[in-house]
């Protein structure tokens, strides 16, 4: 079982519905990223931004972008994550990428859609949560306006098999700075509550409806501390080492799931 799982957050501006200079961006982060990274995690909508402009969505092809970071992760022989939106069978979502170095791919397709911006007239919510397993860490998929809804990545614990349902749970995101006082403590609050580690990855910039993201990309420990933060309004890569063994031993001193509620979900 692997005890350390290096993560690089990736927290860059968003070129407005244009995916080859995103992928253009993405390509030189790629190229100079750490060879000591397991997971690279792009945001949300990474190749067009959170656009809901139904005459450009119309045309959008995701299957480029996910022939490049399919690629990538086998040249890296590296976990890549990144949001993308996604034609399939006539419906559009907005979907979460999980691309192995072995050419594989999994994807968690966003349950909660932002009706505020008409997400939901557009877009197909997800059904099904997604948990990928790794080297023994279990990962939990969200996607931004997710992080809203504590029941849907409710933690659970196996009493017979003294195992949680997962040990990290990300959220990627398009989230602006104006909501930041909403997301920053619920992002605590869900490491809290999953006795998990909780990363954040954001934008920063301004999309083309002058919306600014300040990203805040960020790893919370299970008791809730902020271990790791990129520095707000900058496009950075951030880097931070997660350790099993603390996670363990934090779950061992304050075994709280063992008193959760029945999972919903």
């Amino acid at each position: 079982m692997k005890k350390h799982f290096n993560i690089q957050l990736v927290q860059p501006k968003i070129f407005w519905e244009s995916p080859k200079r995103n992928l253009e961006s993405a390509a030189r982060i790629l190229d100079q990223t750490n060879r000591t990274a397991d997971l690279v995690i792009f945001p949300e909508a990474f190749t067009t931004g959170f656009t809901m402009n139904t005459n450009y969505l119309q045309h959008y092809d995701h299957r480029p972008a996910v022939e490049f970071f399919g690629r990538y992760a086998q040249e890296l022989r590296m976990q890549i994550l990144v949001g993308l939106y996604a034609h399939e069978d006539g419906r559009l979502f907005n979907r979460l990428y999980w691309f192995r170095p072995d050419g594989t791919h999994v994807y968690y397709n966003k349950r909660h859609l932002f009706s505020f911006a008409g997400e939901d007239k557009l877009f197909t919510p997800g059904t099904e949560p997604l948990t990928v397993e790794w080297e023994g860490m279990r990962f939990r998929l969200n996607v931004c306006y997710d992080l809203r809804f504590p029941v849907w990545s409710a933690n659970g614990w196996d009493p017979e098999t003294g195992t949680l349902d997962y040990d990290v749970l990300i959220y990627v995101a398009n989230w602006p700075e104006k909501r930041k006082d909403a997301y920053l403590p619920l992002l605590r609050a869900r490491a809290i509550e999953n006795q998990a580690y909780v990363i954040w990855v954001n934008r920063v910039g301004r999309d083309k409806n002058h919306i600014l993201y300040s990203g805040d990309s960020r790893i919370i420990a299970p008791d809730g501390h902020v271990e790791y933060t990129v520095k707000s309004h900058q496009e950075r890569i951030g880097f931070y080492t997660i350790d099993r063994d603390k996670l363990d031993r934090y779950r061992e001193t304050l075994p709280v799931y063992r008193d959760w509620d029945v999972r919903v979900y």
